[in-house]
C-alpha cells in the first residue's frame, strides 16, 4: 500500500508559523522578568518549527492526512525537550542558564509552566487551522466532484435527448417503400437510398456535441426528399439559408425535430399539402432558425411532442434563458417554429 500523499505548501505555511512564533517570543517576554526577545524568538522558532515538523511527520508515519489533537498534544513535550537542546545548540550557554540558572523553584516553574501553556495554545491553534484548511479542501474536492457528476449528467441526458428518434417519419416510409416495391420499383430503390442516407448521418449526429448548420442541413435534405417522394406534388420545400452561415457550429438535432413535426402535424394530414420553408438568419449576437409550414396549423397540434420537447430541454440545458423555441401561427393557414439561440462565441 502506498504512503498518502501529504501536500505541504511552505509559501502559505512559513509566514504563518514565523508569526504564530514571534508571537510567542513577544507574549512570554512581555509576562516574563528579565527576560530577552531574541533568546525567546530563538527558543519559540525551534519548538514551532518541531511541532510542525512532527505532525507532518506523524501523518506520513501513520498514513492519514491529518492527525487527532490528542496525538499533536504526545508530540509536544519531545519537540519542548528537543527545542530548547537544539536553541542551546545554536546560542550557546544562554539557553542552559536560563533553564538552570539563579532564581526560586517558584519562578523558574512559573515560567515553565507559562512557556507550556503557550506551546499548548499554538499548538491549538495550528490543530485548529489545520482542520480549517482541511475543511476547506474537502469542500473544494466534494464542490468539484459535485460539478463533474453534474457535467456527466448533463452529457448523458444530452445524449439520450438526440438518440431519440420520432418514429413517425421512419415507419410512414417503409410503409411507403412496400407499397412501392410492386408497383415502382425504381422509386423504392431511390426510397430505400434516402432513407439510408438519412438514417446514416441521423446516427453519426447523435454521438458529436456539436455540429454546424451545413450538417443540420445535410440531415434535413434526405428527409425532405423522402416525404416529397412520399407526398408527391402535395409537398413543395425550399433551403434559404445564407452561405456565411453554413459553418456556424451547432447542437446536433436542431431542425430535424422541427422539420418532422410541420410534416406529421401539419402538412401530410392536411388534403391539399402545401409547403415548407426553412430559413436562417443572424442578427446581432443571436442566431435565428425557422421552420414554417403552410398546414392545418396549431389547432391540429396537441402539444409538442417528444421531438420538439427535446429540443426545449436541451436548449435550456445548454443555454438557459439566452436559447427558446416559440411555435407562432403562419398566417393564413400553417405554423412557423422559430429556434434562437446566441451565436457561437457569446455568453449564453
Amino acid at each position: 500500500m502506498s504512503r498518502p500523499h501529504v501536500a505541504v505548501d511552505i509559501r502559505r505555511e512559513l509566514p504563518f508559523l514565523l508569526l504564530v512564533n514571534a508571537f510567542i517570543a513577544t507574549l512570554v517576554t512581555l509576562l516574563g522578568e528579565n527576560e530577552h526577545f531574541l533568546f525567546n524568538l530563538l527558543v519559540s522558532n525551534c519548538i514551532g518549527f518541531l511541532m510542525w515538523g512532527s505532525t507532518w511527520l506523524l501523518c506520513y508515519a501513520l498514513k492519514v492526512e491529518r492527525v487527532a489533537f490528542w496525538q499533536i498534544l504526545l508530540c509536544m513535550p519531545l519537540a519542548v525537550v528537543l527545542g530548547f537542546t537544539l536553541a542551546a545548540g545554536i546560542w550557546p550557554g544562554v539557553v542552559p542558564a536560563r533553564i538552570s540558572g539563579a532564581g526560586d523553584l517558584a519562578l523558574q516553574l512559573r515560567k515553565f509552566g507559562m512557556m507550556a501553556l503557550v506551546t499548548i495554545s499554538a499548538a491549538s491553534l495550528f490543530y485548529y487551522r489545520y482542520n480549517h484548511q482541511r475543511h476547506l479542501a474537502l469542500l473544494a474536492e466534494a464542490a468539484r466532484r459535485q460539478a463533474e457528476m453534474q457535467q456527466a449528467e448533463t452529457a448523458a441526458r444530452l445524449a439520450l435527448l438526440q438518440a431519440q428518434i420520432e418514429p413517425h417519419f421512419l415507419f410512414n416510409t417503409l410503409a411507403t417503400v412496400r407499397s412501392l416495391i410492386g408497383q415502382d420499383a425504381a422509386l423504392a430503390q431511390r426510397t430505400l437510398d434516402l432513407l439510408n442516407d438519412y438514417l446514416r448521418a441521423s446516427l453519426s449526429r447523435t454521438r458529436r456535441s456539436a455540429v454546424t448548420l451545413a450538417d443540420e442541413l445535410a440531415l434535413v435534405t434526405p428527409l425532405l426528399d423522402i416525404a416529397c417522394l412520399r407526398m408527391g406534388q402535395r409537398l413543395h420545400y425550399q433551403l434559404a439559408i445564407p452561405p456565411e452561415l453554413l459553418g456556424i457550429p451547432l447542437p446536433p438535432l436542431l431542425l430535424q425535430p422541427l422539420v418532422e413535426n410541420a410534416l406529421q402535424h401539419g402538412l401530410e394530414p392536411s388534403v391539399a399539402g402545401g409547403t415548407l420553408n426553412v430559413s436562417a438568419s443572424a442578427s446581432g449576437k443571436t442566431l435565428l432558425l425557422r421552420v414554417a409550414d403552410t398546414g392545418l396549423g396549431l389547432s391540429t397540434q396537441g402539444g409538442d411532442g417528444v421531438g420538439l420537447a427535446n429540443v426545449r430541454q436541451r436548449l435550456a440545458t445548454l443555454y438557459g434563458d439566452a436559447a427558446r423555441l416559440a411555435l407562432y401561427a403562419n398566417n393564413p393557414h400553417g405554423v412557423i417554429a422559430e429556434i434562437t439561440l446566441p451565436l457561437p462565441g457569446e455568453p449564453a
